[in-house]
C-alpha cells in the first residue's frame, strides 16, 4: 500500500474511507440504474493501492468490494488531485483496472469481476476530458463493425468538484462538507471561499453526531489550512462564531497547535540535515552554528552573547549533550553543560 505522504492523500482516503461516506456518496452520485445494480448496504474496503509509482504524489485511490448485478464487484475510485486535470488519466485509469483483474482473477472459473471505474478530481480548471476510450481511437466513428470487436473500449465515471464546476453537491452533511471543503482547495476567489466556508460551518452543525462533527470540522479546517497560504485565520474565525461560539475559539486553537507542530517539524529537518552535513564534512563547527539557531529560536532574548561565545568554545561531547535534548532543554539546563 503506498504510504499517505500529503494532505490531498490523506484527506481522501480519511473521508472516502469512511463506509459512511462511500456509501452515501455511491448512492447519490452514480447513474440511478447503476446505484440500483449494486449492493450499497454491503460494501467492504480492501487494503492496497494500485497507483503506479511516479503518480503517488498525484492520484490516491480506493477499492471497495461489493456485490454488483448479484455477482463479486468492485468499485474503484481514483482521486486526481493535481491542479490540472491529465489527458492520459484513461490510459492510467485502464491500467489500474487491469492491475486490479490481475489479482482477483479466479482460476478455478476463469473469471474477473466487474469493476466500476470512477475518477473524483477537485482541481483549478473544468474537467472536460473524454471518459470513453473508443472516442479517442482517430476515425471512430467509421470504423466498421467487423473492426470494433478488436478495439478495447470501456467508460469511467467523473466528478468534478474543480471550483468552476456547476456541478450539484448532493448527499447527507458529512459527505457534502467533505466535497464543499475538497471544491475549496483550489478556490483563489477569496470572497467565494469564504462564502463557502460559511456553508461549511452550516453542515458540521447539522451533523447529529456532534462528538463526529467537531472531529471531522478539525480535520476539514487543518486539510485546508495545510493546503492554502492565503486563509485568514481571524475571517474564518469570525464567520464561525456566527453559526457557533465555540466552533471559532476551535479555529483558533487548530491555528495555533499547527503553527507549533510546523516550527517543530522545520526545527527537527532542520537538526537532521545539520547533523548530516556536519557527519559528511567532518566539521564540529557546522553543529554549532546549527545549535545557535536552533537555540535563538526557542530563546530569544534569553539566549545572550555570552551563551553563545559558550556554544563555540564548546567541546564535541557537550555540543551532543544540547543536540540530543535540544527541543526540550530548558536555558538552565542549557548553562548547567555550558559552566
Amino acid at each position: 500500500m503506498n504510504e499517505i505522504n500529503n494532505p490531498h492523500d490523506a484527506f481522501f482516503k480519511r473521508n472516502f474511507g469512511d463506509i459512511e461516506i462511500a456509501k452515501d456518496f455511491l448512492r447519490n452520485y452514480l447513474p440511478e440504474k447503476v446505484a440500483q445494480a449494486i449492493d450499497l448496504e454491503h460494501i467492504e474496503k480492501e487494503n492496497g493501492s494500485y497507483v503506479d509509482e511516479e503518480f503517488q504524489n498525484m492520484q490516491t485511490d480506493l477499492l471497495w468490494k461489493t456485490k454488483i448485478n448479484n455477482h463479486e464487484g468492485y468499485i474503484y475510485i481514483l482521486f486526481e488531485h493535481k491542479s490540472y486535470k491529465d489527458k492520459k488519466v484513461i490510459f492510467q485509469l485502464l491500467k489500474y483496472i487491469l492491475k486490479i483483474w490481475e489479482e482477483k482473477y479466479d482460476k478455478t472459473k476463469n473469471k474477473i469481476p466487474i469493476i466500476i471505474p470512477i475518477v473524483v478530481y477537485h482541481g483549478e480548471t473544468i474537467w472536460n476530458i473524454e471518459t470513453d476510450l473508443i472516442k479517442l481511437i482517430e476515425g471512430n466513428k467509421d470504423i466498421p463493425e467487423e473492426i470494433k470487436r478488436y478495439i478495447p473500449s470501456y467508460e469511467y465515471e467523473v466528478y468534478d468538484f474543480s471550483p468552476k464546476s456547476k456541478a450539484k453537491i448532493t448527499g447527507e452533511a458529512y459527505t457534502r462538507l467533505v466535497i464543499e471543503v475538497m471544491r475549496s482547495a483550489f478556490e483563489k476567489d477569496k470572497e467565494r471561499f469564504y462564502k463557502a466556508f460559511k456553508l461549511m460551518v452550516e453542515l458540521t452543525n447539522k451533523m447529529q453526531d456532534k462528538e463526529k462533527a467537531d472531529e471531522v470540522f478539525e480535520i476539514c479546517l487543518k486539510y485546508l489550512l495545510d493546503t492554502k497560504d492565503d486563509i485568514e485565520i481571524e475571517e474564518m474565525e469570525k464567520i464561525a462564531k456566527e453559526e457557533s461560539v465555540e466552533r471559532g475559539e476551535l479555529i483558533m486553537s487548530i491555528a495555533e497547535k499547527l503553527r507549533e507542530e510546523g516550527m517543530e517539524k522545520g526545527i527537527k529537518k532542520g537538526i537532521e540535515k545539520g547533523i548530516e552535513k556536519g557527519k559528511e564534512e567532518g566539521k564540529l563547527e557546522e553543529r554549532k552554528e546549527l545549535v545557535i539557531e536552533i537555540l535563538n529560536q526557542r530563546f530569544g532574548k534569553e539566549f545572550d552573547k555570552e551563551l553563545e561565545e559558550k556554544i563555540k568554545k564548546a567541546s564535541e561531547e557537550e555540543i551532543n549533550k544540547i543536540k540530543k535534548n535540544i527541543l526540550k532543554i530548558t536555558i538552565d539546563e542549557l548553562k548547567e553543560i555550558l559552566k
